[in-house]
């Protein structure tokens, strides 16, 4: 089984319960899961895949089963500073085979990625994951028993930050994706303010048709209204305390 893991909490220090905010009466993780609920419907359906949040222990996580309450999207409670370790217990509990990794920051994160991923670990690949797509729109995957040999050993360490240095250098199945050269600057993650703005004007503006909007016409809709202007000046910012945070975890 393929288990998509979309990975949040809303303990969120820079932008409290980020994940929650609303836009066009949905909260932002429910506009991403929907995403992916409907690409992914006729495999849901057949029980081949099964989309998860894949959370911590904290107790406010809690309020995640408030959001999808009823909904086919599960949420898994696992460790609480390590991911790829919460990934390894969600998978061991479901009994899932590939793990598609989803940020909870990446609110529009591409459903197209996914579905390549994918079939590259169906085709033998251990790990996966593309490259081409603007900032918070790539995808990665993995295998859960490769997930578990390199976690190895880090199981008590904290991973959050740049966790994916776990893996093994040279493995990876790098997907490729062209077309994309004028979006470099295009910042599509969930860290501030002005994130959380630029989000909600997207959706707010494209609506029910950011269900199914090919990555391609999002871009194209971003740049022609000049909504990356909104939080293009975040980049430096988020980069920089990425790389603090995850020297940090050393």
């Amino acid at each position: 089984m393929v288990g998509l893991f979309v990975t949040a909490r809303l303990g969120s220090t820079r932008l409290s319960q980020k994940h929650l905010i609303e836009a066009a009466g949905q909260p932002f993780i429910k506009w991403l899961t929907n995403r992916y609920a409907h690409q992914f419907k006729e495999e849901i359906k057949n029980g081949v895949l099964k989309i998860f949040i894949t959370t911590s222990v904290s107790p406010e996580n809690k309020t995640f089963e408030q959001v999808f309450s009823g909904d086919e999207v599960s949420v898994f409670y696992g460790s609480d500073e390590n991911i790829p370790l919460r990934h390894l217990e969600c998978a061991r509990a479901n009994n899932i085979e590939y793990i598609i990794s989803i940020d909870g920051d990446d609110i529009l994160c591409s459903t197209e990625a996914a579905v390549k991923v994918i079939e590259k670990l169906q085709q033998g690949r251990e790990i996966a994951q593309t490259k081409g797509l603007p900032l918070g729109m790539n995808v990665m995957g993995y295998r859960a028993d490769f997930l578990e040999k390199c976690l190895t050993g880090k199981e008590l360490s904290k991973l959050e930050t740049g966790w994916g240095k776990i893996f093994e250098k040279g493995n990876t199945e790098i997907i490729e994706i062209t077309g994309y050269e004028q979006a470099t600057d295009l910042r599509m993650t969930l860290d501030y303010e002005d994130d959380a703005t630029f989000f909600k004007e997207v959706i707010t503006h494209i609506g029910n048709k950011i269900i199914d909007i090919s990555d391609a016409e999002l871009v194209c809709e971003i740049i022609k209204n000049s909504w990356q202007n909104i939080n293009k000046g975040l980049n430096e910012t988020y980069w920089a305390n990425f790389n603090k945070q995850k020297n940090e975890e050393q």
